[in-house]
């Protein structure tokens, strides 16, 4: 496990990557049966099976199946490092999980939540009413809105990749084959004066956010969309969401699909067609084709 944490360092694996195998491999070690020094042939099948049972009753099977991802890839690290040999005997099979598709917030709750991101409570009480000004969460909803980026890729975003004088701001993208890719994007009139705003706030600073608790770059912050949402009374919504929001909102706008697809970074157009094609779209579809007819049926039967 350490050895396979230090290869990834070195070859400069995205820190949210990083966190999330320290996580799966810190619980795995905690489990009953296994210890921090062992030979790899006494950590059995089923040993590692009970452990993703565990986390699938516990969490969900979806979770389950990110913890398997990276116990397999641990050991198929091992093997190109021939440290071990053989098929993998912790592959356990893949959990169920429920499809769900994700939510899209209307534009409105998006600007609800925007309005109360700067202030965060100072206390856990429901009561309290002291908050703190953090208006760099403000900033950071307003770039992911204005560059339909992926969590991952504002977290890990760097001055030396944010151009002011040609207006366009370069976002990481990490690709199945080649590694990490950058792409230069525009930037809008709002998005700039936004990050010249943060540029004062975090003067040299290598990241352009910092979380103010640990004072590096965010890695996670899942709850804190949640508790957002929730202060502003909209139904819950994700990172990932304001990009489906992004990629809706220029399609509204009559921009065409080539281009979303090119703002997306998306390498088929075909993934762009899901992000900006809704139920709204379908319904209207089927209206106006089905619509008239429908109309004269019931006028035909008396309705």
């Amino acid at each position: 496990m350490t050895k396979h944490l230090s290869a990834l360092t070195a070859k400069g694996v995205a820190k949210g990557t990083y966190d999330d195998k320290t996580l799966v491999f810190s619980e795995l070690l905690g489990w009953p049966g296994v210890q921090p020094v062992m030979a790899v042939a006494e950590l059995h099948h089923d040993v590692v099976r009970q452990f993703l049972d565990h986390i699938a009753e516990t969490r969900s099977g979806h979770r389950a199946n990110t913890f398997r991802k990276h116990i397999v890839r641990l050991w198929n690290w091992g093997k190109r490092a021939h440290l071990v040999k053989g098929e993998c005997p912790w592959d356990v099979e893949p959990y169920k999980t429920d499809k769900v598709d994700r939510y899209v917030p209307p534009e409105s709750d998006f600007w609800k939540v925007y309005d109360v991101a700067n202030l965060v409570p100072t206390g856990h009480s429901k009561k309290s009413k002291k908050y703190i000004e953090m208006p760099h969460r403000r900033r950071m909803m307003l770039t992911y809105l204005h560059t339909a980026a992926r969590r991952s890729e504002v977290f890990n975003l760097k001055w030396e990749d944010v151009d002011f004088k040609n207006e366009r701001i370069r976002l990481f993208t990490k690709k199945r084959t080649s590694g990490r890719e950058g792409d230069w994007i525009p930037m809008t009139d709002r998005l700039a004066e936004t990050l010249a705003e943060q540029r004062l706030e975090t003067g040299f600073g290598e990241y352009v956010f910092i979380n103010p608790k640990t004072e590096e770059s965010y890695s996670y912050a899942n709850n804190m969309m949640q508790r957002m949402c929730k202060r502003a009374g909209v139904k819950p919504f994700g990172f990932h969401s304001i990009r489906h929001l992004s990629a809706s909102m220029l399609a509204d706008a009559g921009i065409p699909l080539p281009t979303i697809q090119q703002i997306l970074r998306h390498q088929s157009v075909t993934t762009t067609a899901r992000y900006v094609h809704s139920l709204k779209d379908a319904s209207e579809a089927v209206g106006k084709a089905f619509g008239g007819k429908v109309l004269e049926m019931k006028k035909a039967s008396g309705e």
